[in-house]
């Protein structure tokens, strides 16, 4: 158990630092109101024709329930729009709408654009070994 003032110095602390970061960063370029991480994530994950909500689901490893209240957020955002399949209507597919496919656009440039910074900042070798490092530490767990 933790007492003192600082955060522990293990993986979750060095990743939350990271992460802060990079809110703050892409906060900096965008005018409030700044879209939600989540909505970010997910909408990277939707290809422009759009995917079946049960196999999103498993892809973000969320319940089907959970990323149902995501997308209807998403919905009210512009960002997404679902509909049934006209060949089973059980099945909801989720599809990007231009505003969402723009949003995304957007945020993938901010994001080169920081990663380059974070590059020059610490050097290009030590920042691509980073990544190569998380990328594979954590690569199996997007199916």
């Amino acid at each position: 158990m933790h007492t003192g003032d600082e955060l522990p110095y293990h993986m979750f602390r060095l990743v939350e630092g990271v992460r802060r970061r990079l809110v703050r960063e892409l906060q900096a370029r965008l005018e409030p109101p700044y879209p939600r991480g989540s909505h970010m994530r997910l909408l990277g994950m939707i290809p422009v024709d759009g995917m079946r909500i049960t196999d999103l689901a498993a892809l973000s490893a969320m319940t089907k329930q959970s990323l149902g209240e995501l997308v209807t957020a998403m919905e009210a955002h512009g960002l997404v729009e679902s509909r049934r399949l006209d060949t089973d209507r059980r099945v909801r597919l989720v599809v990007p709408t231009k505003a969402g496919l723009a949003t995304a656009a957007t945020m993938a440039g901010h994001l080169a654009a920081i990663e380059d910074q974070w590059r020059n900042e610490v050097g290009a070798r030590r920042y691509d070994s980073m990544k190569a490092v998380l990328d594979e530490l954590g690569r199996d767990e997007f199916g």
